[in-house]
């Protein structure tokens, strides 16, 4: 040894697994957020000096059996300016101080920046030390081997009442106390002034498990000796005294099998500094060499650890849990990954809306189209491509449905999407019996088994099952529709009893049940004729006034918001409104006047979409219903059914006498 009296000391070197930079990469998006708070986490180290963090570290009550735990505060920095910048000196003593002054002699500390977009972490190690001011170190009287100092009998009773009485839980304990007439005590105070009473203070040795220094040689020690020292100087008050240390040095570290045959231990006697040569200002060291041998920190790249699915599910969520961070805390992810939404009708509101639905984190989709893709589908309906056009079977393009729900699956790795092949039975449109009664009977359960019913098809009268069917189940219904040039959005039913009643659905403004539209039309007229910008406009207010919805208790039954002579279209109260604004009943746009309304309708008594009489037949049989209207091409079976007929004719009625009362 250069200098025998001077005692050098070995630094950990940490190995983190990748496991934990996920666990903590997810931790930091889903929970940590913007706090820089230090957050609790464990590390252990065994016989190889390596302090290691695993998947459970991030778990403050993890053991590790037959290691030895080491506590520890991870922070994380928002910015790698932040990490740059800190005073890595100051920080260190302000997160271990604390700790060494309540006799925890050993922890690490952890400084982190964790670039969520790219996958990457950048992270600095440090386990550390309170160590003697400039020109004061610690120094060895005398260095011998174990086995030179104590018979075998002693070295027996000091591993077998270490693992009696000092290793009594899973994890290895780091010091111990010690005395050839008792053996081994945990390391506290009150065992030392028991083993001082009985023995004196001269024969207690105090020891630590030394998994880093080597097994061959003396010299160095390992890094945990440093803090015992500094603690037995300023908080047991041996300053200036000259004590023996054990160096237990086992080549394994399981009960029954911690003695070995070579030993390597050793015994020093160490003349304890002075409180004064602490200086008062402690100084902490610690901070660990980087790859190249010199203090900095790391970066750990994960993305060539992680599978692609799960790089596409974590990016994808990424603009979400970011709104949690700062802007909508009360954001319920969960909640939205976890809707199942029926979406009926797969054409250019179908597949706007699907693609809004994906960015707000739906991820469960049921698709209902019976069309094909035809060649003038693509540049307006934004899942389908031309290689959608054709390779259809029997000739012509693929199924909307399936088309949309294999797309979704291609744009966003964790979808769960469905595509059904149906044609929904409509008022005035005639079919078989048994035709109608196999369709109605799939389409009620899907809409059953949905948590959200999207309404997005091409003609009135295919919106009056779906209509029926969420009012009797009482299904959050989302209605959108298209002009030329303007839209329209609106949420259906649902008891507002703070209001007094209910809003109207999609079929409440008319005094004319829904018929065969399709006849006698041009081609202009039976296809969706509209502004292109229109349906993206359509599309997304549809899916965000669902979302807002969804984060108000009462959801589709929320009262809408009152009608405001101020610049304001509406005007919430706690009662309207949710975390994300206000929710209305309808709205209204135009792209002539560039505007949009927000008006409310309430149920309409004599409605054939939502009217109570209907709903209760369509309840007592569906079918039968749904095959009645179906047969009746000018209206006349809903009307009657809904009252609507005996409405007008009294409205007639008094109209005739207002016109006697005139003359």
């Amino acid at each position: 040894m250069s200098d025998p009296w001077i005692v050098k000391f070995i630094p950990f070197s940490s190995s983190v697994e990748s496991s934990f930079w996920v666990s903590y990469c997810q931790e930091k998006l889903d929970t940590i957020q913007l706090s820089e708070d230090p957050i609790d986490v464990v590390a252990s180290y065994g016989t190889d000096g390596r302090l290691e963090c695993r998947e459970g570290s991030l778990s403050p009550t993890t053991i590790h059996k037959d290691r030895i735990t080491m506590k520890g505060k991870l922070v994380g920095c928002n910015t790698i300016e932040t990490f740059q910048q800190k005073d890595k000196n100051e920080f260190l003593r302000e997160l271990f101080l604390p700790s060494f002054e309540e006799e925890s002699l050993i922890s690490f500390v952890m400084l982190t920046y964790a670039d969520l977009k790219s996958h990457k972490v950048l992270y600095w190690f440090a386990i550390p030390a309170i160590t003697p001011k400039a020109g004061c170190s610690i120094r060895a009287i005398k260095q011998h081997n174990l086995s030179q100092v104590y018979d075998e009998s002693e070295m027996q009773l000091l591993y077998s009442s270490f693992e009696e009485k000092v290793w009594i839980d899973a994890d290895v304990p780091p010091y111990f106390l010690y005395t050839s007439n008792n053996g081994c005590l945990p390391f506290t105070k009150d065992n030392y002034s028991t083993l001082c009473n009985k023995d004196g203070s001269e024969r207690v040795v105090f020891g630590f498990v030394d998994g880093q220094a080597p097994l061959q040689n003396e010299q160095p020690m390992g890094w945990p000796m440093r803090n015992l020292v500094a603690s037995l100087c300023l908080h047991w008050n041996l300053g200036g005294q000259t004590v023996q240390i054990v160096s237990l040095r086992p080549q394994t570290m399981r009960k029954t099998t911690l003695k070995v045959t070579d030993d390597a231990s050793v015994v020093l006697h160490i003349k304890i500094p002075e409180k004064e040569d602490y200086g008062d200002q402690y100084k902490a060291v610690g901070w660990e060499l980087n790859a190249r041998g010199k203090a900095g920190p790391r970066w750990v790249n994960l993305r060539p650890l992680l599978d692609n699915n799960h790089l596409a599910v974590q990016a994808a969520d990424l603009n979400l849990k970011l709104m949690k961070w700062r802007m909508i805390p009360n954001l319920d992810i969960d909640r939205l990954q976890n809707i199942k939404v029926l979406l009926l009708g797969a054409g250019t509101l179908g597949c706007n809306v699907a693609r809004t639905l994906l960015g707000w984190g739906i991820r469960k989709f049921t698709i209902v189209d019976n069309g094909k893709v035809s060649y003038s589908n693509p540049v307006r309906q934004s899942l389908f491509t031309l290689d959608d056009c054709q390779g259809g079977e029997g000739g012509g393009g693929r199924l909307k449905a399936i088309a949309a729900a294999e797309a979704l699956s291609s744009i966003a790795a964790d979808v769960e999407a469905e595509g059904i092949v149906l044609s929904i039975p409509m008022p005035g449109h005639a079919e078989k019996r048994e035709t109608i009664e196999a369709t109605v009977e799939q389409l009620d359960r899907l809409v059953q088994d949905c948590d959200v019913v999207y309404l997005l098809t091409d003609t009135r009268e295919s919106r009056w099952l779906p209509t029926v069917m969420a009012a009797a189940h009482d299904k959050m219904l989302i209605n959108a529709a298209l002009g030329l040039d303007s839209w329209l959005v609106m949420r259906h039913g649902g008891d507002t009893t703070k209001e007094g009643g209910s809003l109207g659905c999609y079929f409440c403004n008319d005094v004319v049940a829904p018929e065969n539209s399709m006849k006698n039309r041009t081609l202009d007229q039976q296809c969706t004729v509209t502004r292109p910008g229109l349906a993206p406009v359509a599309s997304s207010m549809a899916v965000e006034l669902m979302v807002s919805l969804l984060h108000h208790p009462l959801l589709h039954k929320a009262p809408s918001p009152k009608a405001s002579l101020m610049f304001s279209p509406t005007v919430a109260n706690d009662s309207t409104a949710s975390p994300l604004g206000v929710m209305p009943h309808q709205i209204r746009g135009s792209l002539v006047s560039y505007t949009m309304m927000t008006p409310t309708v309430p149920a309409f008594s004599c409605c054939t979409g939502c009217a109570p009489s209907v709903v209760e037949a369509y309840k007592r049989d569906k079918n039968e219903i749904m095959y009645g209207a179906s047969q009746s091409p000018t209206g006349t079976y809903l009307e009657d059914l809904a009252g609507l007929t005996a409405s007008r004719a009294e409205a007639a009625e008094k109209m005739e006498g207002m016109e006697e009362d005139w003359d």
